[in-house]
């Protein structure tokens, strides 16, 4: 029995030692569980009243108020929310497809042949079927003729400013 008690009395100053090693963990891992919610929450709202329960919740329920705040913590990061907002935006844009005047930036219907705001010319009709066509086109995709007004090419060397370069030069 002796040999017990002696046995108990070395092995208690390590016991205690184990604890208060065990204890400071638990304190430390409770500290950092505090620090974690307060980012995590910081990142996923902007409202004070919210970021304060959450911290209290894990704060005051030591190692309960973790799987707490996991349930209870809103779904996405306020990044995640801009992101999606803004992937929305751009999706609907490409659902409505707006066009818009290359002179003023306002809205246009696609057959239109003049901006009504600006009055420039955006398109124009075939000579032939008298359907709508781009500026740019030497022929009508729709019947296949000439047109008589394209746009011309521009030689660099027809340019003035070209000949007044070319002239420097020599």
């Amino acid at each position: 029995m002796e040999a017990i008690q002696e046995f108990l009395a070395d092995i208690l100053p390590l016991v205690r030692l184990g604890a208060i090693f065990l204890g400071a963990y638990a304190v430390l891992l409770w500290a950092a569980s505090v620090l974690w919610a307060y980012r995590d929450i910081r990142r996923r709202t902007e409202d004070i009243s919210v970021q304060v329960l959450a911290v209290g919740i894990v704060l005051l329920l030591p190692f309960l108020g973790i799987p707490l705040h996991l349930i209870l913590r809103p779904p996405q990061t306020l990044a995640e929310k801009y992101e999606r907002t803004l992937e929305e935006e751009f999706l609907r844009r490409d659902l409505e497809e707006q066009f818009v005047c290359p002179e003023c930036q306002r809205p246009i219907e696609p057959d239109f042949i003049l901006c009504p705001h600006c009055h420039t010319q955006l398109r124009r009709r075939c000579d032939s079927c008298q359907k709508v066509i781009d500026l740019t086109w030497r022929i009508c995709p729709y019947c296949g003729h000439s047109q008589a007004g394209s746009a011309p090419t521009v030689r660099a060397d027809a340019h003035p400013i070209a000949s007044l370069v070319e002239g420097s030069r020599k």
